[in-house]
């Protein structure tokens, strides 16, 4: 099989710790190009990991380089110029969260690809993770009975630095934290519940730090139509001493946990534990998903298999994130589907 050949975008800690040594552990695929504007990460990483080009200006890269496809792991603002760039001139792409900054970005993307006949995967790596499936799969075989609530948080424990610049920027991050940590939240609900319709959002949140202009902190009040409600919260600067990720299911016939794995029902009056599987480190589960998500974009690029992770899955996701962000602004309910 001829081997595919991938670029990288953006030299930051997703693309250190994640793409680059998951791709070059591949024997389908070849590392052939690292882009950044930072010529030093770009030195130390073609150095590093031996990889054979390094280039400054994606346009010079995409120019060079005979790429199939390119993952980009740069700061959100790039993520849609580039990718726009990129599947203009046929190269498939991955793209981490979010695939864009707003909703209308994300369409445009999603129309490119489509003409194009090309991939377009977003990373959200929690749709590859096994604990996600398995608790899907409950779900969809009404294991839990009627769901009615989840409460869901990635609250991030103190520190004096919590964010990159870029970050507390809004032309160049789109939000805060809401749209950095709450849309994976968002967007494991959605899969998880398999995909259902939207009634209604509201969204708090709450500006702590007055030198940046987004928010630190947010809570989100989401109510499906068919009467599910689900609360998320998320922070990049909680006064606790460690880091919180959390998503919890509860139905009128049993209760879900993730991280770790937990499934409760009741049984002959008795609450049983009826978890699968145990769980190994939460690393271990980080990585596999991330390996497992990167397999996937290959095999869709491939044709292989269809895509699990759209950009029309996006889509949908930002739109929520837009009607959170309106319900700050205008402190009331945001109405999407009566």
């Amino acid at each position: 099989m001829e081997k595919l050949k991938i670029g990288v975008v953006g030299a930051g800690s997703i693309a250190q710790i994640i793409h680059i040594p998951i791709l070059l552990n591949r024997e389908d695929v070849e590392l052939t190009a690292v882009c950044d504007i930072d010529d030093n990460k770009v030195s130390m990483l073609t150095e590093k990991f031996d990889i054979p080009r390094g280039y400054e200006v994606l346009d010079d890269m995409i120019r060079e380089e005979n790429l199939d496809a390119l993952h980009i792991c740069t700061t959100s603002f790039y993520h849609y110029p580039m990718s726009y760039l990129a599947l203009n001139n046929n190269i498939h792409v991955l793209i981490e969260k979010p695939v864009a900054l707003n909703t209308q970005d994300a369409i445009k993307l999603n129309k490119l690809a489509k003409s194009k006949k090309l991939t377009a995967m977003v990373g959200m790596h929690n749709r590859f993770r096994e604990d996600v499936l398995t608790l899907r799969e409950f779900i969809r075989n009404h294991e839990l009975g009627k769901l009615f609530y989840i409460k869901s948080g990635w609250l991030k424990k103190w520190t004096q630095n919590p964010i990159q610049s870029w970050q507390g920027k809004k032309n160049y991050a789109g939000g805060g934290a809401m749209i950095d940590m709450g849309l994976p939240m968002i967007d494991l609900c959605l899969f998880v519940l398999n995909y259902p319709k939207i009634h209604s959002v509201r969204l708090y949140n709450y500006h702590l730090n007055p030198e940046i202009q987004v928010e630190d902190s947010a809570f989100a009040i989401i109510r499906t139509t068919d009467d599910i409600t689900f609360t998320i919260e998320v922070s990049w600067r909680m006064h606790t001493d460690k880091d919180l990720v959390y998503s919890h299911f509860f139905g009128n016939k049993g209760s879900a946990y993730l991280n770790p794995l937990r499934v409760q029902k009741e049984l002959h009056g008795k609450l049983v534990n009826v978890t699968p599987f145990e769980e190994n480190t939460h690393r271990d589960r980080y990585i596999r998903a991330y390996e497992k998500e990167i397999d996937h974009f290959i095999r869709v690029v491939r044709g292989h298999v269809q895509n699990q992770s759209t950009v029309q899955d996006a889509i949908n996701a930002m739109q929520i994130i837009d009607a959170l962000y309106q319900s700050a602004e205008t402190g009331q309910e945001i109405i999407l589907n009566e």
